[in-house]
Parts: C-alpha cells; structure tokens; sequence
C-alpha cells in the first residue's frame, strides 16, 4: 500500500508542475502576442512546450504504471 501512496503523491507533484508550466506557457503567448516579440522569446516557449509534453507523458505512464499494483 506503501508503493501506491508513493506513486500518487508523485502523480499528484508532476501535475503541480504540469499545471505550472502551462500557466508560464499561456502568459508568454500573451506577452508575445501583446509585445509583437519574436526570437529569444519563441526559444523560450518551444522549451516549455517540450517540457509540458515531457510531463504530460510522464504522467500517463505513472498513472499505467498504478494498473500493475
């Protein structure tokens, strides 16, 4: 019972994280689009966007891993 307790709070720490970079995601599109930015900025937002998949992915596999306990 131990195992699954450790892999929700997981679960639950990497969609904090997940949450928080879509919130830093959407307010860069709106400073982009307010400020007419391009260049460091797109960089910036193309390394958040992989993160989000990344995190994305992760969790969905945390969550398959759960159907094996």
């Amino acid at each position: 019972m131990a195992k699954l307790d450790e892999i929700k709070e997981f679960i639950g720490f990497l969609k904090a994280l997940f949450i928080t970079s879509i919130v830093i995601m959407s307010s860069l599109i709106a400073y982009l689009y307010k400020e007419n930015i391009e260049g460091n900025y797109v960089v910036l937002f193309a390394i958040i966007m992989f993160v989000t998949i990344f995190l994305f992915k992760k969790i969905l596999k945390e969550i398959r891993s759960l159907k094996d306990l």
